[in-house]
């Protein structure tokens, strides 16, 4: 009798391991890699768990560490998200992403989507012009690109590097789309070039510069945070839009998981909670507005901007900008 009871009891443990396994595997998670502040990415991994019941486990890193790291995991994928970077960095590495065609994606305009829905935009970044009113009074401030060419603004106006920075290619492109090349060398003999984005709107803000050429939501954070100084200006020859993107990667552990994650990351109450609180942007043309920010209806914006093209021509505009640089110096 003894042995009849410890043979059900083995068993009744054996099962009862079995069952906590199964439980185990069938626990919903997805992976996250993405470039984005942590404290958004905290609330999103939130709000995200608490709606779907799917653990959200994210991993923070830069655009293009991301894009490495997932072409050197591509036989036992990690990640199954990346969101969100240079739609122009995605589209060079699409071949490590899986088409997915998000419902949440029917109002984005045709060049936010990738052709075989590999990458879709989820924000935009409009380049702006970022002034300091103690340097250059409101009355003399510039009102388009075309102004920061006259070579009175010679060393007055700062910008990224564009060979280090995705964000800074894009203000070239769009510069080169109004201008062409000409336009370009004098923007070149005019601008002192910075090594990072940050260190645009950051001297700007402290008065070190005078204008500075960056995007939107970074010079609106000083507005928003009570900053007299600072005055944001959207260029009425043509405001430039960069789209970021997101992507499933391909072969993923968490297929089906990582489609809701887009979803959610693309649905117009994460985007417009995201630009209520963080001033990014949406691509979702529907989205709610920001009190003391434009909507895209009020602005002209530069309907050139083709991110394929912006691609195409990268490697090619880069060289000829390096040249154009070093003659300069």
């Amino acid at each position: 009798m003894k042995a009849c009871i410890k043979s059900l009891c083995f068993a009744l443990v054996l099962f009862a391991v079995f069952l906590g396994m199964a439980v185990c595997s069938s626990a919903k998670e997805v992976v996250l890699y993405s470039s984005n502040q942590p404290d958004m990415l905290d609330a999103i991994s939130q709000d995200f768990e608490s709606k779907t019941g799917i653990k959200l486990t994210v991993v923070r890193m830069g655009t293009g560490e991301a894009m490495k790291r997932i072409e050197a995991e591509k036989a036992n994928p990690l990640c199954d998200v990346f969101w969100s970077g240079d739609v122009a960095v995605l589209d060079n590495a699409k071949a490590n992403f899986m088409s997915y065609t998000s419902p949440e994606a029917a109002s984005l305009p045709a060049s936010f989507i990738e052709k075989d829905h590999k990458w879709t935009a989820a924000n935009m970044h409009l380049m702006v012009i970022m002034a300091n009113t103690q340097l250059v009074p409101a009355a003399y401030l510039p009102k388009t690109w075309g102004d920061l060419l006259d070579p009175k603004w010679k060393d007055k106006v700062v910008m990224a590097n564009p060979l280090k920075s995705g964000s800074a290619y894009a203000q070239v492109y769009g510069l080169y789309k109004l201008y062409g090349w000409e336009g370009l060398t004098k923007l070149i003999n005019n601008v002192k070039i910075l090594d990072s984005s940050s260190l645009v709107y950051k001297g700007t803000a402290e008065g070190e510069f005078a204008l500075g050429i960056t995007m939107e939501y970074a010079a609106h954070r000083y507005v928003a945070g009570g900053a007299q100084n600072v005055q944001v200006i959207y260029p009425a020859d043509g405001v430039i839009a960069a789209p970021e993107g997101l992507a499933i990667i391909a072969d993923c552990k968490h297929p089906e998981e990582a489609k809701v994650l887009a979803d959610y990351l693309l649905s117009q109450p994460v985007v417009d909670a995201v630009f209520q609180k963080y001033f990014r942007r949406p691509a979702r043309p529907d989205a709610s507005a920001v009190e003391g920010m434009p909507s895209l209806k009020e602005l002209n914006m530069l309907k050139d901007f083709d991110p394929a093209e912006a691609n195409a021509l990268e490697k090619d505009m880069l060289a000829k900008w390096k040249k154009l640089v070093l003659q300069k110096q």
